[in-house]
């Protein structure tokens, strides 16, 4: 476990949702809607049974947004490591072209930071096993190269 302050906050590699690596370690950009993962490999983490809050930390690498990209990066979460049907979105946040959007903003670029809070609880319930969750819904020439990871604090 590598853990150390990373801008206000602290990066640990056990809450890292998504690297776009290959399993050889290379760049893999994301061009289709996908689950997180880590080395290629899909990535859950159990946040365990109680209320966990934080930040879903979104660095932005390299991202296409042309003239109609539109991308959703979610924080998911579920009762069942596997996420099989049980699962809700936790957190949201959308990237893409002006066009696509509410607003009149292109927004993402590479070295974005986008950080994002969420509550593993839903109306009482608590979602132990969360993902990240790259939803590309529109585009051309779609692709997105991100790291996603959380920054949490427990409650008590």
């Amino acid at each position: 476990m590598t853990t150390y302050l990373k801008e206000d906050f602290v990066y640990d590699d056990d809450l890292l949702l998504e690297d776009s690596l290959d399993s050889a370690g290379d760049s893999s950009p994301i061009v289709a809607s996908q689950a997180g993962k880590v080395l290629d490999v899909a990535t859950v983490r159990d946040l365990g049974d109680g209320v966990a809050e934080g930040y879903m930390v979104v660095d932005i690498d390299a991202i296409e947004i042309g003239t109609d990209e539109n991308y959703e990066i979610k924080l998911q979460g579920s009762q069942a490591g596997t996420f099989g049907t049980d699962f809700i979105d936790l957190a949201m946040v959308e990237l893409g072209h002006a066009d696509t959007l509410v607003g009149d903003q292109d927004v993402g670029a590479a070295g974005d930071r986008f950080v994002v809070p969420f509550r593993n609880v839903q109306n009482g319930e608590v979602w132990r096993y969360v993902r990240a969750y790259l939803n590309i819904l529109n585009g051309t020439a779609e692709t997105i190269t991100t790291t996603i990871w959380l920054a949490i604090h427990r409650k008590k």
